[in-house]
């Protein structure tokens, strides 16, 4: 990594990696002989890490020690909620998955019709502006799951977020099937007519998605020809 990380900065793509150095550091605050820039440690009361114990050393949220330093603490906390939990780059809490077994999240559960229709939006917006292609640079399906995590409580966030993730497969393979089904020959990359998705809706997609497994959705009906 370039850049220093900086507490009170942290960002989806770094904060794992700030968890994962909290951890490995010692009890004195030190590793290979250096010292901790951050004057943070991760440990429990009383733990292996002695964290607790050290007199300069404060839990600012559970489990998580740094320096009783007021500018420290101040800017450590920016970055967790009231109830201690991590809050990720677009400003929502709950969605950390360190520890957890993909099974307790990958299922299938309610999500909302507004959930649903803003990502359908989405993804026919962005299917026919990129001619079929998933581009990383430009889409806005971050900014649809954030807005989505935000309108439901915290505890529901990762397994709506799994299933929204289940609907925006679903639609992207009816739009894929509706352009192929009016030219078989097309090849994601390649100029369609955006009139062929035209007769596409939500409620025409949704018709035809099924539950496939605990955790997946799928089509039925090939046929997508409006």
């Amino acid at each position: 990594m370039g850049s220093v990380m900086r507490i009170g900065e942290i960002t989806s793509q770094n904060y794992q990696s700030i968890l994962q150095m909290l951890r490995q550091l010692g009890g004195n605050g030190t590793k290979n002989g250096a010292k901790d820039p951050f004057g943070i440690l991760k440990g429990s009361v009383g733990g292996n890490s002695g964290a607790g114990n050290a007199p300069d050393m404060v839990e600012v949220v559970p489990g998580f020690f740094c320096k009783n330093d007021p500018r420290i603490i101040k800017n450590f906390r920016k970055n967790f909620d009231k109830d201690g939990d991590l809050i990720n780059s677009h400003g929502v809490a709950g969605m950390d998955i360190t520890g957890k077994d993909p099974s307790e999240w990958h299922k299938i559960v309610e999500v909302s019709e507004k959930g649903r229709q803003s990502m359908f939006d989405m993804v026919k917006r962005e299917f026919i502006q990129e001619q079929g292609i998933a581009n990383g640079d430009t889409t806005q399906r971050s900014e649809v799951f954030a807005a989505y995590q935000k309108s439901i409580p915290k505890a529901d966030r990762l397994t709506a977020t799994w299933t929204l993730g289940q609907y925006e497969r679903q639609y992207n393979k009816a739009m894929y099937e509706a352009v192929r089904a009016s030219n078989p020959d097309w090849e994601p990359g390649q100029y369609f007519d955006p009139s062929i998705l035209d007769g596409i809706t939500r409620e025409s997609v949704e018709a035809r998605i099924v539950q496939t497994g605990v955790d997946t959705l799928g089509l039925r009906g090939i046929d997508c020809r409006a």
